[in-house]
């Protein structure tokens, strides 16, 4: 099956803790009115001014690629916290939002609700603060799962503002799919705007770290609780990802999938990667990798030294003057 695609990889990979560098600076930006910090942090002049909520971890030394990252259902920009660590330690600036519904957007009357629309809108948005505070510097979409998805859309949708696209496990192809929709579809009728648990599933099929469960239901930055009018919206949304992707016809693609994940099925992410209508795309299955792969502490030293390269490689080729193999 594998032979079909136009690059893959596979790979096993160990999980390991990631080596940070000091030369790196995290902050935030929300809604929320937060205590000031005893000594204020020295922030680059360079970090951008991104309008909607969010995270960065901004390196100290200019950076040569941006990341802009969306994270996946239930979970908040938070989520990021270690990926966006690692990754401004090799230099890149990285800024994660919070999708509408989620993290700070929950402290707000507007935007507390699911509302895919108003988020490709948000992101499009940041997306314009990023190149304006990073003239002719690549800026890459990061997504995994929901956020994967989104990633996506959003890349079909402007493909001027970005330069790179990353997705881990986009695709609604789901174990228990059928089932879910099932009770989703009973809870609707009954009430479609009472909140219902959709947490303790995920987070089960999430990860078999008995542990890690336990933090992720218990961090109340994430949110474990979906109308069923939302999680109906989220399924409607999920399903145009084969359209976005065929939109999809130049811009280089990596597309991630867990070979060992219990929430999507790697084979609906390898469709996704079929109909890719751009040539400039590569495939990576992590042979051990479960559902999530960048969120949650679960992003790997191998797995982030091959994000560097695919992100150094296609910066490179697209910077005037500048191949892909200087």
């Amino acid at each position: 099956m594998l032979g079909r695609f136009t690059k893959c990889i596979a790979l096993t990979l160990l999980v390991q803790a990631a080596t940070l560098a000091p030369s790196l600076m995290a902050t935030s930006n929300t809604f929320a009115e937060a205590a000031p910090p005893a000594r204020k942090p020295v922030i680059p002049a360079w970090s951008a001014k991104i309008k909607v909520p969010h995270r960065s971890w901004i390196p100290m030394d200019r950076p040569r690629e941006v990341l802009l990252c969306v994270h996946g259902l239930g979970f908040s920009s938070d989520s990021f916290d270690e990926f966006g660590r690692v990754m401004a330690s090799h230099g890149f600036a990285v800024y994660a939002v919070d999708v509408r519904g989620f993290g700070a957007w929950l402290d707000k009357r507007e935007g507390n609700k699911v509302d895919f629309d108003a988020c490709l809108t948000d992101i499009e948005s940041a997306l314009k603060n990023v190149r304006k505070a990073y003239p002719g510097v690549p800026v890459f979409l990061v997504g995994e799962s929901m956020g994967g998805a989104i990633a996506m859309r959003a890349a079909s949708r402007y493909p001027d503002l970005c330069n790179g696209l990353i997705s881990s496990v986009p695709s609604s192809e789901r174990y228990g799919n059928l089932t879910t929709k099932m009770h989703v579809g009973l809870r609707y009728i009954e009430n479609k705007n009472k909140p219902m648990d959709v947490g303790t599933t995920v987070v089960e099929k999430a990860t078999a770290n008995q542990n890690l469960q336990k933090r992720m239901l218990a961090d109340r930055s994430n949110r474990m609780e979906l109308t069923p009018k939302e999680l109906k919206q989220f399924d409607e949304f999920m399903k145009g990802n084969f359209d976005a992707a065929a939109l999809i016809e130049k811009m280089p693609v990596l597309l991630i999938a867990g070979f060992k994940d219990k929430l999507v099925k790697p084979e609906g992410t390898i469709e996704l990667f079929n109909g890719l209508s751009t040539q400039d795309k590569l495939l990576m299955v992590i042979g051990d990798g479960e559902h999530l792969l960048l969120e949650e502490n679960q992003l790997t030293d191998q797995l982030a030294q091959m994000l560097i390269v695919w992100i150094k490689n296609e910066s490179r080729s697209r910077r005037p003057g500048v191949t892909a193999h200087e």
